[in-house]
């Protein structure tokens, strides 16, 4: 372990007592008590089975995103770092070969999970560390928060020099970036490439200071008579040019207004931290190999689309037999009822061919919600889960709004999806996930949460679940969409596409209305999802109908056997899925190479 500072020391001496003894101690506010020789970060699982260290690396990993949380804070990055080696360290200690067939898919999956938070954890490191450029008053935020977050003394009267030097760095900074500004016109020169994005994710950064600022302030606020003579005027001054700051780094860099509400941001994670993401995935693929699997199955659904639409009497126009299914939606007020009458007869579709055990109190346990306005900017059609919330236009929505709003959520998009938010989809998937071992839920992930419920799209296709022609060009609009959001999400993630270029692609390829494109993208960039979750739908989803192939094709296992033995592995990358299934050899270094 590298030479640190004594206040890290204090730190990594407190985490590897309460480790070693498990004793729920207090953080002696004495700086002295703490002055003790540092200690190795040992976890103590030493006579532990890997389901019970997934749950301890589990708990190890929110307890430091809750206790630290001061961006590039030394204290902070040093515990994470440290933690993550620890874990490696022990992994690779454990005798693998000793271990049965289940623990040693949990060890194999523990252990790229470990690899892949400290890939990210020096990523975002070293983005952070350029983004630093334009936070100037950083290593003063930090100081001052330190107090609180670190459990330190705190000297009034240097604390509120510390909040008058913020205030003036955070105000020469804004004058500097107006100065950029007129000097890049007058020169007629154009940013670089990564400056707005550096600058977006400064404006983030700065935002967590913010955060931090205030809740510091308010922690001695009305509590230390010193601090509040000293520290309230230099507060509000510091807390105001902040803010300044900010809203002018992302206008005059990012070029982001802050009173643009439809604008979409993003920040593309690069070709590295993709191929990184695939391979956490489990995926033996290339991004442009996915890309080419995304087209393939776009290809497919061109096909079918062209027959359905000659069904419908549209001459193989499939954009005019979208306009014709769109067209047919209930009366407002009447959502629900529909939604309900669509729930139970997937259930009772289910039933009647066998295809997976549904227990009585699944079929009973989930409400119906409608969603908010403007929850509906960000998902136009309806979310699934242990609840169904309904997107449906509101009384409050421009007629315009109405009218997409209506064409989206239209009678035949829901029957085509209504059994991928509730049975067999999401809500069986959330019954199941807290009944069969729940200590992997650390392993979440798109490909089976979201592969799962796209895997039955397709299921029910081939059983022909759809009785029109009308519910043919519903399943296949989200069959398209989800192909195109392989396309869309990872040429964007890797910087090829704008956003405004993924929001035309929805419209020009897939038939998405204007509004629902637009949520569509917004949700996929700005939603706090990963940069694989919306590739992850069709993606999985063939996993998943490839080992259908091999397993209850070759009748190995039935429908239900087959279906049931998925939902009771919890979260499990489908390629190790298939060596447990197929009682194949599961080694201590493998890697990625099942091909779908």
């Amino acid at each position: 372990m590298s030479k640190l500072d004594p206040k890290v020391w204090k730190y990594l001496l407190f985490v590897g007592i309460v480790w070693s003894m498990g004793c729920s101690l207090c953080w002696s506010q004495n700086a002295d008590a703490l002055r003790d020789s540092p200690r190795e970060l040992t976890p103590p699982f030493d006579q532990q089975s890997v389901p019970e260290l997934v749950i301890q690396f589990s708990a190890d990993q929110r307890t430091t995103q809750r206790r630290f949380r001061i961006p590039l804070d030394e204290v902070r990055s040093t515990i994470q770092e440290t933690l993550l080696q620890a874990w490696r360290s022990k992994l690779d200690t454990i005798d693998f070969n000793g271990l049965d067939r289940d623990s040693r898919i949990d060890w194999l999956m523990l252990s790229r999970e470990v690899d892949h938070l400290s890939f990210q954890f020096h990523k975002d490191k070293s983005r952070d560390q350029l983004a630093l450029r334009f936070i100037p008053f950083a290593s003063d935020v930090i100081k001052f928060c330190s107090s609180k977050e670190h459990g330190t003394f705190l000297d009034a009267s240097s604390s509120a020099t510390i909040l008058e030097s913020i205030a003036r760095s955070a105000e020469s900074a804004s004058k500097a970036l107006g100065k950029e500004s007129k000097d890049s016109k007058n020169d007629s020169s154009e940013l670089d490439d990564s400056e707005p994005i550096l600058a977006l994710r400064a404006s983030e950064i700065i935002d967590r200071y913010q955060r931090q600022l205030n809740d510091t302030h308010r922690y001695y606020d009305g509590y230390d008579p010193k601090y509040m003579w000293w520290c309230a005027k230099p507060f509000e001054s510091a807390n105001q040019a902040i803010q300044k700051y900010r809203v002018a780094l992302r206008e005059r860099v990012a070029g982001i207004s802050e009173k643009d509400q439809e604008k979409i941001v993003g920040l593309p994670i690069g070709n590295d931290a993709l191929r990184e993401a695939i391979d956490h995935a489990w995926l033996p693929y290339s991004a442009e190999e996915l890309i080419r699997i995304g087209e393939r199955e776009l290809r497919w659904c061109d096909e079918e689309f062209q027959k359905a639409a000659n069904d419908l009497g549209c001459e193989g126009d499939w954009k005019k037999a979208l306009e014709l299914v769109k067209a047919k939606h209930v009366d407002p007020g009447e959502q629900p009822r529909l939604i309900r009458e669509l729930a139970w007869e997937a259930i009772r579709f289910l039933e009647a061919n066998d295809l997976v055990t549904v227990p009585d109190l699944a079929k009973h346990g989930w409400r119906l919600e409608m969603m908010s306005p403007e929850a509906q900017r960000v998902n136009p059609y309806f979310l699934g889960g242990e609840n169904i919330i309904v997107s449906f236009p509101t009384n409050g929505m421009t007629h315009a709004e109405k009218l997409m709003s209506l064409k989206s959520n239209n009678i035949h998009f829901c029957r085509a999806t209504v059994h991928h938010e509730l049975i067999p989809g999401h809500h069986l998937q959330s019954y199941m996930l807290a009944r069969y071992r729940p200590y992997r839920e650390l392993f979440d992930s798109p490909f089976w949460t979201e592969g799962w419920a796209l895997y039955w799209e397709m299921l029910l296709w081939d059983l022909q679940f759809a009785q029109s022609a009308g519910d043919r060009v519903g399943m296949l609009f989200w069959r398209r969409h989800r192909a195109a959001r392989i396309i869309f999400s990872l040429n964007y993630q890797a910087g090829k596409w704008t956003a405004e270029e993924c929001v035309q692609y929805l419209i020009d390829r897939v038939g998405h209305e204007p509004s629902a494109a637009a949520a569509e993208v917004r949700r996929s960039i700005m939603g706090n999802y990963g940069p694989l979750y919306q590739a992850g739908y069709m993606l999985g989803g063939l996993q998943l109908r490839t080992l259908h192939k091999e397993l209850v094709a070759t009748g190995r296992m039935t429908n239900r056997q087959f279906h049931d033995a998925i939902l009771q592995e919890n979260y499990i990358p489908f390629e190790l899925l298939r060596l447990k299934l197929l009682n194949l050899p599961i080694e201590k270094n493998h890697k990625p190479a099942w091909r779908f």
